[in-house]
């Protein structure tokens, strides 16, 4: 009689501890579709900001350009399951940012390839509206000397098309930023249009 009194125990915790891990999955899932609607949707074929994207430009130096860029989800099924299955903390869903994200982008040229990591956000307001900033992956292997990309300003999206304006960094042979307000060429700013890069 106690074996069978411990094994039903034994279910019992089984099925609260299932239960609480399907509780504080879906409800992650839940407050993702409903706080970030450019990066979740319950419509698989629905089109959102995250993916990839890939579009040309001139730089300052009229250099042509063509750039791929990737923005990732803030939060994969595989790390929300992880989540899942540690020690319930309603803060670390709500607190998370739901307007940022980030990426990688490679930029391809006559000069090389740059590689960034990118950090952005959309407008707390209007999901559609966003900007984000580039970093060099590796500043060994930057691009020299180059017009390289610094932010994303003034950024649109809307199904397959995201519009962004770009501005940029001089930087010299020796790794070294350099500006100049008597040369144009440092206040310019790029505005190109990307399409959505399909599988």
């Amino acid at each position: 009689m106690k074996a069978s009194k411990w094994l039903i125990l034994l279910v019992l915790v089984i099925a609260v501890s299932w239960g609480m891990y399907e509780c504080k999955y879906y409800y992650s899932q839940w407050l993702d579709y409903r706080n970030s609607p450019w990066a979740y949707s319950r419509n698989e074929n629905a089109k959102l900001l995250v993916g990839k994207w890939t579009g040309a430009f001139k730089d300052p130096d009229q250099i042509q350009k063509t750039i791929k860029l990737e923005i990732n989800k803030p939060l994969t099924e595989a790390e929300r399951a992880t989540k899942a299955g540690k020690t319930w903390k309603r803060a670390s869903y709500s607190s998370r940012n739901k307007n940022k994200f980030h990426g990688v982008a490679t930029v391809t040229s006559k000069l090389g390839t740059e590689k960034y990591v990118i950090q952005g956000a959309v407008n707390k307001d209007d999901c559609h509206k966003l900007q984000f900033s580039f970093q060099s992956e590796n500043e060994k292997n930057r691009v020299l000397p180059n017009f390289a990309l610094l932010g994303a300003k003034n950024g649109t999206w809307q199904d397959d098309q995201l519009t962004i304006t770009f501005n940029f960094s001089f930087l010299r042979a020796d790794g070294s930023s350099h500006w100049s307000s008597e040369d144009p060429r440092f206040e310019k700013k790029v505005t190109t249009t990307l399409t959505r890069q399909l599988p």
